[in-house]
């Protein structure tokens, strides 16, 4: 009788230790997890700001060629004037 005690504490002792083990992982998988979508979730943030400045950059960069443009094709346009005079 005495055996089948001992066994069925040595049982019950290492289902806690396993129960103990488990609760351990899963914590620690759910913290893993969280961390991990904030992670995420702040760089999509980032990438957003990231994209919304690339674009203003990239608009101002074309308005400048525009206006260069404008520019040389006026200089262009008073060159021809002077050379049709000619």
């Amino acid at each position: 009788m005495a055996t089948k005690k001992t066994k069925k504490v040595k049982a019950t002792i290492i289902e806690t230790t396993a129960n103990k083990a488990l609760g351990f992982a899963t914590m620690a998988n759910e913290f893993a997890l969280a961390k991990a979508e904030k992670a995420a979730m702040t760089s999509f943030d980032l990438t957003g700001k990231c994209v919304d400045f690339s674009g203003k950059v990239i608009k101002k960069g074309l308005k400048i060629s525009a206006s260069q443009q404008d520019m040389v094709f006026g200089v262009l346009g008073s060159l021809k004037k002077k050379v049709v005079k000619k």
